[in-house]
């Protein structure tokens, strides 16, 4: 199997020089991108995208999707919305969050491992259900959080509401999920194991890789990304809302990946990549934002860089055969 100097070159720069390219248009054709306030704005979305990025490119890698993302986030921080506006300390809500997103997580990669449910119709099955669960908690309407100052000194609003200089709590939280992900994959047998199962899963079972485990435990991990990023939105929101499962974040995490050269097909992508991966949707968001194009359209450019993207990976696989 040979790859081209073309496409090694892509492989190794290409999402680099897409980031760039898409700075300096933005800079030349958007007025104020610069701006001090348009860069915290940019940290602040990229945030979102890097936790559910992170977790997607573990699933990716191991040859599935997760279409439940989404969904998961909305529960955990409609869940976690729920419980301060009952009294609970808001450090303890957002754990309960945080635990909620990990047993669906858990739940996912139970029944793909062991119940050998395709993780496409468990993950929709997951989406329609964690949805589901969080239109009924809330009524089909947004909790607002208020936390009481008087009575709890740590409130919720680090996870995506206070900033730093330029710098947003959000950011500060995903670049921290973003290197645990990072140790994880590169210094542990998790982070192994995963390329191994997304290469070859049957090679993998019969070089003794527990798959069943290794799935549980990569599922259980993109549950936890899902609330983390639910905590983060339900926090900048300062709202639970379950309509955060139809803000079309399953795609944004899967782009974030997949335009970091994660492949579809498993046993290949970088997780630093996948970071870059995020700023490029952040980057054509804002700047495209502030050159007053709509959300639809904006939609429909993200969906043209996804599917080039995709299409760049699958022919150079068909190539290599």
């Amino acid at each position: 199997m040979t790859t081209s100097r073309g496409k090694q070159f892509y492989n190794k720069w290409g999402t680099y020089i897409i980031l760039i390219a898409l700075i300096v248009f933005f800079s030349v054709a958007g007025n104020g991108f610069f701006s001090v306030s348009n860069l915290t704005n940019i940290l602040r979305t990229a945030a979102v995208y890097i936790i559910f990025g992170c977790g997607m490119t573990f699933v990716m890698i191991s040859g599935r999707i997760d279409l439940s993302v989404a969904s998961i986030a909305a529960l955990s921080g409609c869940s976690s919305a729920i419980m301060i506006e009952n009294g609970m300390h808001p450090l303890m809500a957002a754990i309960m969050g945080l635990i909620i997103g990990i047993i669906c997580g858990f739940v996912n990669g139970l029944c793909i491992a062991k119940l050998k449910v395709p993780f496409f119709i468990m993950t929709a099955g997951m989406m329609y259900a964690a949805n589901g669960l969080a239109l009924v908690i809330t009524k089909e309407t947004s909790i607002g959080i208020h936390v009481d100052r008087e009575k709890f000194n740590i409130g919720f609003d680090f996870w995506g509401s206070k900033t730093f200089g330029i710098i947003p709590s959000q950011f500060i939280v995903a670049i921290i999920f973003f290197l645990i992900c990072f140790f994880l994959i590169k210094n542990t047998k998790m982070g192994r194991y995963t390329y191994a199962i997304g290469s070859n899963e049957k090679t993998a079972r019969l070089s003794g890789v527990n798959v069943d485990l290794y799935t549980i435990i990569i599922f259980t991990l993109n549950g936890l990304a899902s609330a983390l990023a639910g905590m983060v939105l339900a926090s900048r929101l300062r709202t639970g809302s379950p309509n955060i499962a139809d803000g079309g974040y399953n795609i944004l995490a899967i782009a974030a990946a997949a335009i970091g050269g994660t492949s579809l097909n498993g046993g290949e992508g970088k997780l630093g990549k996948t970071l870059v991966g995020a700023f490029v949707i952040c980057v054509i968001s804002t700047g495209l934002n502030i050159m007053g194009i709509s959300s639809s359209n904006q939609k429909i450019v993200i969906g043209a860089v996804l599917v080039i993207v995709v299409a760049v990976d699958m022919i150079d696989k068909h190539g290599d055969n």
